[in-house]
């Protein structure tokens, strides 16, 4: 048997092995605080059962997610121990991938452009000189801007955003240009980091105003909304799981907006449908509450300040979400439709 992170997203450290159990843990690189994404495969284990140990706070609610092409994911289900999971391969089942949450691969990314016939343009080279995708859907004079994967490791995101995209390819809005960067973090989402807290500080604490982002993929968005945006759409995932991070839910940042806030979630929440994730208005996270600080300098403070957009916050999606409420792609994908839905009606309420 072998277990490696050799692939897109991959992040895995082997602590021991005692025969068919492995002791596993994730790696958090230059994340500052305890972070909980995983990810890895397993090779050459056809007809064997397999036990894989974790310390707490790394398996969610319904086990890990499992694919066999990094394309399609499903929950395992919740084992008998919340910090572990065992699993019966098949004789020819000789590669299996498992992971924290259902990940959401670059490729993908890729085949749903070409599928719509969007080219695929660079906005700058990483870090690691790789070239940062993004794509631009439509000419009209009010900019939206979308973003998703400030923080490496957060896919639910990603699925949403291809949700959105879908619905403004399928039904433009109006007199609009759509820029969308899928992985702002594009480095660490191929190398399969955290991306959260990372040393000195993440590319969702980069919008420093008055001073230069140190990450030349948020020096590219700021370029962009500097000239101006009318809407600025953020997609991430929340923390590990409990509470309302179980949630899907908006951060609102700037208290003079809340009536803009309000108004769009009241909208987002009238056009959810039976196949989407659900959402509901009472969870959004107002300015000042807890962990939202209206100072952090992140992506919806410099959208609504800098950018001057009508109206820019992030999306929660939740990793697993509840009983009544899982998380899965399709449904995933089926918010993202009905949150563009929702920029049309808040659009066509305001004009």
């Amino acid at each position: 048997m072998i277990i490696h992170q050799n692939f897109t997203g991959g992040n895995i450290r082997i602590e021991k092995q005692e025969g068919n159990t492995f002791y596993l843990n994730n790696q958090l690189r230059d994340t500052t605080e305890d972070w909980f994404y995983w990810a890895f495969c397993i090779e050459a284990a056809g007809g064997k059962t397999v036990t894989f140990k974790f310390p707490p706070v790394r398996l969610g609610y319904y086990g890990p997610a499992v694919s066999h092409d990094l394309k399609k994911w499903d929950w395992l289900g919740k084992g008998d121990d919340e910090n572990s999971f065992t699993y019966t391969f098949g004789e020819n089942e000789n590669k299996v991938y498992f992971a924290h949450s259902m990940l959401y691969h670059p490729d993908r990314f890729y085949e749903f452009a070409k599928r719509n016939g969007i080219e695929i343009k660079e906005l700058c080279k990483s870090g690691k000189g790789r070239s940062v995708p993004y794509i631009t859907i439509g000419n009209g004079k009010n900019i939206v801007l979308l973003t998703a994967r400030h923080h490496a490791c957060e896919s639910t995101g990603s699925y949403v955003l291809e949700g959105v995209l879908q619905e403004l390819i399928t039904r433009p809005l109006e007199d609009s240009s759509v820029i969308c960067v899928p992985f702002v973090d594009f480095d660490g989402v191929i190398e399969g980091d955290q991306g959260k807290s990372r040393f000195p500080y993440d590319h969702n604490r980069d919008y420093n105003i008055g001073q230069e982002s140190i990450y030349p993929e948020i020096k590219a968005i700021r370029n962009i909304a500097d000239k101006g945006i009318l809407y600025g759409f953020d997609f991430h995932s929340p923390w590990h799981f409990n509470g309302g991070n179980d949630n899907v839910f908006i951060v609102e940042k700037r208290p003079h907006k809340k009536a803009e806030y309000d108004r769009f979630g009241m909208i987002l929440e009238s056009l959810i449908t039976e196949k989407s994730m659900k959402y509901s208005l009472k969870n959004n996270v107002p300015p000042n509450q807890g962990w939202n600080s209206s100072k952090a300098p992140c992506f919806g403070c410099y959208m609504n300040d800098i950018g001057k957009a009508k109206i820019a916050f992030t999306l929660e999606t939740a990793y697993f979400g509840t009983e009544d409420n899982i998380f899965t792609q399709d449904r995933a994908v089926e918010l993202g439709k009905c949150f563009a839905l929702a920029i049309k009606k808040y659009d066509k309420d305001t004009i």
